[in-house]
């Protein structure tokens, strides 16, 4: 997870963090709790399902197991999110990519204050934004 401040509408470069908190870690958090709990080998597939529907056609037990799996990592993002002074009372949030689907369907938050992008191929096209932005600037253009 990358986190970035932007500030009238412009990225502040000091405020820029890297947090190993992803949608892969997720999945393996999920299958782990299967497994610890319910005994059981799970399907990546079954899990990305819930991930990004927030269901699947699955036992009511290891559905629940999964989802609680999620919620716990969705709490953890925004743990980390106010770690880096995030306050959803004095700034909106936009979240970027993949993980969007966590956050919309197991995170608790202001639906007002919070917009999430959930076009997996969002981060890398804002990545490539940022890039063309500096060349030009670089080039004078």
């Amino acid at each position: 997870m990358n986190i970035l401040y932007i500030n009238n509408k412009k990225a502040v470069e000091s405020k820029c963090w890297t947090e190993k908190l992803g949608v892969n870690q997720c999945m393996i958090a999920a299958r782990n709790a299967v497994l610890d709990n319910l005994s059981a080998k799970i399907e990546d597939a079954v899990i990305e399902q819930v991930l990004r529907f927030g269901t699947a056609d699955i036992g009511r037990e290891y559905l629940s197991c999964i989802q609680d799996a999620a919620r716990r990592y969705a709490a953890d993002i925004f743990a980390a999110l106010r770690r880096y002074e995030y306050n959803p009372e004095l700034m909106r949030l936009t979240v970027v990519g993949g993980g969007g689907c966590i956050i919309k369907n197991f995170g608790e938050y202001d639906p007002a204050r919070v917009t999430i992008l959930d076009d997996i191929c969002a981060t890398a096209k804002g990545y490539e934004t940022l890039a063309v932005l500096a060349l030009r600037r670089k080039e004078g253009v």
